[in-house]
C-alpha cells in the first residue's frame, strides 16, 4: 500500500478536497478584492476553551485587534463537537468566521476557518482562507491562542492534560555514563548554538532528530525531563508529545507538535517518548515521511526532536540505518560500575544513607535505574512502616532480593510463556 493509499491519508486528502473545493467554488469568488488564499492552519484556533477566553478587543500583531468569531453556515462542514471525559468540549468542527480590525485604519479583515475530522482518533483537517498579507497577522494569533490554551503549563503538552509533564529533573542528578552525558548535552546545545546556522547555510530546514534507546528504567524519560529544564532555562520551546490520551499514539500529534513548532519564532525541544509505538503499519510512511524532512514544517530558529524507545528493534531498519531519519542514537545502558550504583542509590535514600550500604548497591550493577529507585523506596517504606530511626544495611539487602526474586520470577515466567508451558508454573512463593 502506498502512502497515497494509505486510509488516513486518503481521509485527510479528501477533507481538505472538499472544504478547499467550497472555498474556491464558493467563498473567494464572492470576495474578489480581497486577494484571498486557502491555507491550511493550526487547529488551535478552533480550541473551544480558547474561543471563550477571547475577549475583544484583543491585540495581535501589525497593529490589528482581534474583534469577533462567529460561527456560520456551510454545506461542506458538518458541525460536531469533542469532549473530555469529565464533559469538557475541545473542538468543533464547522466553520467560523474570524474578524480583526486595524487600530489606526479601521479597516476590517476576514478570516474564514473550516475544520472536519478525518480519522475516527479525533484528528483534525483545518483550512483557512485570508488575504495573503495578513498570514503573518494570524500566525501570531494562533500562537497567542496556544499560550491562551496552556496558561500555566511551561511545556507544551500535545495528547495529554497540560500540566502533565514538568521539568523538575536537573542535569546533575542523572547518575549515567559521564561521557555519556557529555556528549548528549553537547550534542543538544551545538545545534542550537552553532548547527542552525550550519544548515542554513546548506540550505537545509534546521532540523535534527535524536534517538535515546534503552531497556525500560534506564533512564530516557529522566534524561528528557532534564533537557526540558536545561531548554526552558534558555528560552526554548518545549513541547511533549504524549499518548496518555484515547487516540494514542497517531501520526496527528507530530504533526501538530512541528505546526507548533514552525509558528513559535524560537528554538523548540520535541520530545517524543515510545517512537516505536508510532511506526505502526498505518502510519509508518507518515512519520518516515518527517524524519526525512520532506513533511516537517520549517522552523528559521531550528527544531530538535528526541525520541525515545524500550525497545529499538521493533524500529523498522528503514529509521535507524538510512542516513538523515536519525541523526544520532544514543544507547542509554544500565549501570555499569559500582561507582554509579552507589552515587544513584546515595541520591534516592538522602539523610538515610550509611556507609556500609555500598555492599547492597554494588549488587546493582547491571540493573536499570529504576530498579535501584524501587529498592530505596521499598526500603523507606519499611522503615517508615516500623517506625525505625535508621535504615540498616540488613533491612536495605532484604529490599534488594525480594525485588530481585519478583524480577526472577517475572523473566522466568515469559521463557516459560514464550515456550508455550504456562501449566503448573509457580510465579512466587508470596
Amino acid at each position: 500500500m502506498t502512502h497515497r493509499d494509505d486510509p488516513q491519508n486518503v481521509n485527510q486528502m479528501l477533507g481538505m478536497e472538499i472544504i478547499g473545493r467550497w472555498i474556491e467554488k464558493e467563498w473567494i469568488p464572492s470576495r474578489p478584492e480581497d486577494d484571498l488564499i486557502t491555507l491550511w492552519i493550526d487547529e488551535i484556533s478552533i480550541n473551544q476553551a480558547v474561543i471563550k477566553k477571547l475577549q475583544p478587543p484583543f491585540d495581535v500583531d501589525g497593529g490589528y485587534q482581534f474583534e469577533a468569531c462567529d460561527i456560520i453556515d456551510s454545506p461542506a462542514v458538518v458541525a460536531i463537537h469533542a469532549a473530555t471525559y469529565n464533559g469538557e468540549l475541545t473542538y468543533r468542527t464547522g466553520t467560523y468566521l474570524f474578524r480583526f480590525r486595524h487600530t489606526d485604519s479601521g479597516a476590517t479583515v476576514e478570516v474564514l476557518v473550516a475544520a472536519t475530522y478525518h480519522t475516527d482518533h479525533g484528528d483534525l483537517v483545518v483550512l483557512g482562507c485570508m488575504p495573503e498579507d495578513f498570514v503573518a497577522v494570524w500566525r501570531s494569533f494562533e500562537h497567542e491562542c496556544d499560550r491562551m490554551a496552556h496558561p500555566r503549563a511551561r511545556v507544551t503538552v500535545i495528547g495529554g492534560r497540560a500540566g502533565s509533564f514538568e521539568p523538575m529533573v536537573s542535569w546533575d542528578d542523572i547518575v549515567l555514563p559521564d561521557q555519556l552525558k557529555k556528549d548528549l548535552l553537547e550534542d543538544v546545545d551545538s545545534f542550537f548554538t552553532k548547527g542552525i546556522g550550519i544548515y542554513h547555510r546548506l540550505n537545509l530546514k534546521p532540523f535534527r532528530k535524536l534517538l535515546l534507546a534503552g531497556v525500560p528504567g534506564t533512564g530516557k524519560t529522566m534524561l528528557c525531563n532534564a533537557l526540558a529544564k536545561w531548554a526552558l532555562a534558555r528560552d526554548y520551546l518545549v513541547i511533549y508529545v504524549s499518548s496518555a490520551d484515547q487516540a494514542g499514539s497517531t501520526f496527528g500529534k507530530i504533526q501538530h507538535a512541528l505546526h507548533v513548532a514552525s509558528n513559535a519564532n524560537k528554538p523548540t525541544l520535541i520530545l517524543l517518548e515510545e517512537l516505536d509505538a508510532y511506526l505502526h503499519e498505518q502510519e509508518k510512511a507518515l512519520v518516515l515521511n518527517v524524519l526525512d524532512g520532506s513533511e516537517s514544517f520549517d522552523n528559521e530558529c531550528g527544531t530538535l526532536l528526541i525520541a525515545t524507545t524500550n525497545y529499538p528493534e521493533a524500529i523498522d531498519e528503514r529509521v535507524l540505518r538510512r542516513p538523515g531519519r536519525l541523526d544520532r542514537i544514543y544507547i542509554i545502558p544500565e549501570i555499569r560500575d559500582p561507582d554509579a550504583a552507589e552515587r544513584m542509590l546515595r541520591q534516592y535514600l538522602g539523610d538515610m544513607w550509611q556507609d556500609n550500604h555500598a555492599e547492597v548497591a554494588h549488587k546493582m550493577v547491571g540493573f536499570p535505574g529504576a530498579f535501584i529507585r524501587e529498592v530505596a523506596v521499598y526500603a523507606l517504606t519499611l522503615v517508615a512502616h516500623d517506625d525505625l530511626k535508621e535504615l540498616s544495611a540488613d533491612l536495605l539487602s532484604t529490599s534488594y532480593q525480594r525485588l530481585k526474586e519478583q524480577i526472577d520470577a517475572r523473566d522466568n515466567f515469559l521463557k516459560h510463556r514464550r515456550n508455550g508451558n504456562t501449566v503448573g508454573f509457580r510465579i512466587s512463593d508470596n
